[in-house]
């Protein structure tokens, strides 16, 4: 009885670790569609995530309204999304924890998401805009999602309509 009850635990941890997916998935491909890539232009943008929740990182241009990226970042860890193509963007995250694909979200369209600690989050104001300018090659930020009194990016509170 023993040796059956350790398979059986082993087997569940096995299968928690293996449902968190791997730095740089995008999830929504199906909603959104492929991302976007240009490898002329070479700009980036370095997420580092959270201490206690995984992300999804979307970037949107601000003028077609056409999501970019949509990328999968662990919990306390960073990622770098390259080869954005020159363009004026805006960025949203979904954060929480314990990712499941089993979780519907927009009435069942869309396949994905965390079970606990859910929030959305958007950065809308004209000044938190990324700009990567016509004209030049290569160049980049990194975005550091922390929770930080007084912090230099001020983001707003959004919901599943604002992310989808």
């Amino acid at each position: 009885m023993r040796k059956l009850l350790i398979i059986i635990t082993l087997f569940i941890s096995v299968n928690l670790i293996a449902q968190t997916p791997q730095n740089g998935y995008s999830p929504y491909n199906s909603y959104f569609g492929s991302g976007v890539y240009n490898s002329d232009d070479a700009n980036w943008i370095k997420v580092n995530t959270p201490k206690n929740s995984d992300i999804v990182f979307i970037v949107k241009d601000i003028y077609s309204g056409k999501t970019i990226r949509n990328e999968f970042i662990r919990k306390n860890s960073s990622f770098t999304l390259t080869d954005i193509p020159n363009g004026t963007y805006e960025f949203l995250y979904f954060s929480g924890t314990n990712w499941s694909e089993n979780v519907y979200m927009k009435n069942g369209r869309i396949r994905g998401g965390f079970t606990k600690n859910k929030s959305f989050t958007k950065s809308e104001k004209i000044s938190d805009r990324i700009i990567f300018e016509y004209g030049y090659y290569g160049g980049g930020m990194t975005l550091t999602l922390s929770q930080v009194y007084n912090g230099n990016l001020k983001t707003q509170p959004a919901d599943e309509d604002d992310f989808f």
